[in-house]
């Protein structure tokens, strides 16, 4: 049986990037780690680590994981998240740009900085105010 890989695409890095860190495309068409929540450039999220130059296979959309950039008290009722500093996650508001909507289990159903978390990765779209 194959595996279905269309959902992860290679990209050469512009400088480095932590594994499962959200990324965002640079004017170059490489990455770099995201940081801000109202940009529209996001890539994917990183499957690895890696230094500028390297090529780093990106989660364009679909199931994967992410780091938690702060404390998220309860999946159920924070289940969209955007981007926050250093590439990692957190609650999405209303002036942010939603990337994924969480995946809790019964092991997980929240999470604080620096715990990683299972999400469904859709990209960048607008929040209904």
């Amino acid at each position: 049986m194959s595996t279905n890989t269309n959902n992860i695409r290679s990209f050469e890095a512009a400088s480095s990037i932590t594994k499962y860190a959200v990324v965002k495309f640079d004017t170059a068409g490489k990455i770099a780690v995201a940081t801000d929540p109202t940009e529209a450039q996001i890539a994917g999220v990183a499957q690895r680590a890696g230094s500028a130059g390297d090529m780093i296979d990106v989660v364009i959309f679909g199931i994967t994981r992410v780091v938690a950039g702060n404390t998220i008290t309860n999946f159920a009722t924070t289940p969209i998240l955007s981007v926050t500093t250093a590439g990692k996650v957190e609650a999405a508001v209303s002036t942010d740009y939603p990337l994924c909507r969480v995946l809790p289990n019964v092991n997980q159903v929240s999470a604080v900085d620096g715990d990683e978390i299972e999400v469904y990765f859709n990209g960048p779209s607008v929040l209904k105010a």
